[in-house]
C-alpha cells in the first residue's frame, strides 16, 4: 500500500508539473503553430521516460546492494532534479504571471504583455538552472578545492606550532565505484600537502561495506607521520536500507568499521587518542554520530573524554555540526571541532567572503570556519555526494588546517 501511494504521488507530481509547464512553453512557442504537436509528443515522451526511470531507481535503491549500480541510480535522481527544479521555478514565475494577468483583466487593463515577459523570465531562469545542474553532474562533482585555514588556539604548546592537519569527509564511496582514479588523485593531492595528521570525519559509505572494497589499497596510500584517524557518520550505520534483519544491519556496520581500519585509519568510537611531541600532548576525541533526529545519536562525548587531561588542547571529531551547537559549544573545554555531514547541500553560492546555501535553513553552521568565545568549529563540505550526483556552486573539499598559538 505504501509503495502504491509513493508511485501515485510521484506520478501525480510529475504530471501536474508538466501540464502546467507545457502550457507556458506552448504559449512561448506560438501556441497553435504547426510545431506544437511534435513538441507536445516529444515533451510527454520525456515525461513518461522520467516517470519510469524514477520509479525504477526508487525500487532498485531499496532492493540491491551492488555499489556498481549506485551511480546509475544517483544519475537518474540527478536528471530528475535537473529537469524538475527548473520546471518548478518556471511554474512559479508562470503562476505569478497568470495572477498578474487575472488582476489586470479584473481591472480591465491590458496585461498579456506582462504575462509573456514573465514567462520568458521564468524560461531563461529555468534554463540557466537546468544548465547549472547539468554542469554540476559533469564537472562539479569532481572539481575538488583545497580550503586553507590558519587557526589560532590559546595556549597551544610550541611543539604543535605550525601543525598541518588535513580534514576530509563524506566520501560516500559508492559514487566513485566506476571512477577510482578520482580517489587516487585525491590521495595524491593530500599527500602533496605533506600533512602531519589526516582526519576523516565520517560517511565513508552510502550504506554498504562493499563500497570500500576497491578503495582499501588506495586509501592506504594516505601518508601522515602523526597518524590517520576517522569517525563514523550517519550513513556508515546503513540505516537508509531496508535490511532483512537487525543482525544483517549490524554485520554490515561491523564490516564498515573493519574496512575503515583496513584502509589505514584509527577508528575512534567514543574514545580519544593522545599525540605527544617532545613531552607536550594534544588529544584527539572521536565520537560516533550525534545529530538531531532522525539522525542517529550514538555519540557519547562524556565517555570519549574520560581520562583526558584538563591541561591538554583537545580536537573533537564529530560528524554532524549540530553536536557542536547543542552539546559542545560553551559546555566542554574543546578548542576545535571538525565536522562534515551537510555537503553544503551540494548547491549554493560562494563568491569571495559571500556564502549562501539552502543548507543554512537547517544548519546554522553549514560550511567553513566558525568561532565563538574562543572555540572553533570547521564544517567540511565533503568530497562525495548523495541524492544528486553533482555539485552546483559548492565544490568538493580537502581542508588544510594549520595550527598556531598566541
Amino acid at each position: 500500500m505504501r509503495a502504491l501511494f509513493f508511485v501515485s504521488l510521484i506520478t501525480l507530481f510529475i504530471v501536474v508539473m508538466d501540464l502546467y509547464a507545457l502550457r507556458g512553453i506552448l504559449h512561448l512557442s506560438g501556441g497553435a503553430s504547426g510545431a506544437s504537436r511534435p513538441l507536445t509528443l516529444i515533451y510527454w515522451s520525456v515525461t513518461a521516460a522520467t516517470i519510469v526511470a524514477v520509479l525504477w531507481a526508487g525500487n532498485r535503491f531499496q532492493q540491491m546492494r551492488d555499489p556498481g549500480r549506485f551511480f546509475g541510480i544517483m544519475l537518474v535522481m540527478g536528471i530528475f532534479l535537473m529537469l524538475y527544479v527548473p520546471k518548478l521555478l518556471f511554474n512559479v514565475v508562470q503562476l505569478a504571471g497568470d495572477i498578474t494577468l487575472w488582476m489586470v483583466r479584473l481591472f480591465q487593463v491590458r496585461g498579456e504583455t506582462v504575462r509573456t515577459v514573465m514567462l520568458w523570465t521564468g524560461a531563461v531562469a529555468g534554463g540557466l538552472l537546468m544548465a547549472s545542474f547539468a554542469m554540476g553532474m559533469v564537472r562539479g562533482r569532481n572539481h575538488v578545492k583545497i580550503f586553507r585555514e590558519e587557526i589560532t588556539i590559546n595556549q597551544l604548546p610550541p611543539e604543535f606550532e605550525g601543525l598541518k592537519v588535513v580534514q576530509i569527509s563524506d566520501l560516500h564511496l559508492a559514487g566513485f565505484y566506476h571512477f577510482r582514479d578520482h580517489i587516487t588523485g585525491v590521495v595524491e593531492t593530500i599527500n602533496g600537502l605533506e600533512p602531519d595528521l589526516i582526519l576523516f570525519t565520517g560517511d565513508m559509505v552510502h550504506n554498504f561495506s562493499e563500497e570500500v572494497d576497491p578503495f582499501v589499497d588506495i586509501l592506504n596510500g594516505l601518508q601522515a607521520p602523526l597518524g590517520k584517524f576517522a569517525i563514523l557518520g550517519n550513513h556508515d550505520y546503513g540505516h537508509y536500507f531496508r535490511w532483512e534483519s537487525g543482525s544483517a544491519e549490524q554485520e554490515n556496520l561491523e564490516r564498515v568499521k573493519q574496512q575503515i581500519r583496513a584502509s589505514g585509519f584509527d577508528l575512534l568510537l567514543n574514545e580519544h587518542r593522545r599525540i605527544t611531541l617532545n613531552g607536550s600532548t594534544l588529544e584527539l576525541i572521536g565520537v560516533e554520530n550525534w545529530g538531531k533526529p532522525p539522525f542517529p545519536q550514538q555519540g557519547d562525548l562524556d565517555r570519549a573524554m574520560e581520562g583526558t587531561g584538563a591541561e591538554n588542547i583537545k580536537i573533537l571529531l564529530s560528524h554532524d555540526p549540530s553536536h557542536w551547537d547543542l552539546k559542545v559549544r560553551g559546555r566542554e573545554p574543546i578548542a576545535l571541532t571538525l565536522s562534515g555531514h551537510t555537503h553544503g547541500l551540494q548547491f549554493g553560492i560562494e563568491v569571495g567572503s559571500f556564502r549562501w546555501s539552502p543548507s543554512r535553513w537547517t544548519y546554522p553552521h553549514w560550511a567553513g570556519l566558525y568561532r565563538e568565545n574562543g572555540q572553533y568549529l570547521y564544517v567540511n563540505r565533503g568530497l562525495g555526494f548523495t541524492g544528486y550526483p553533482g555539485r552546483v556552486g559548492i565544490r568538493p573539499e580537502i581542508t588544510l588546517i594549520t595550527l598556531t598559538g598566541n
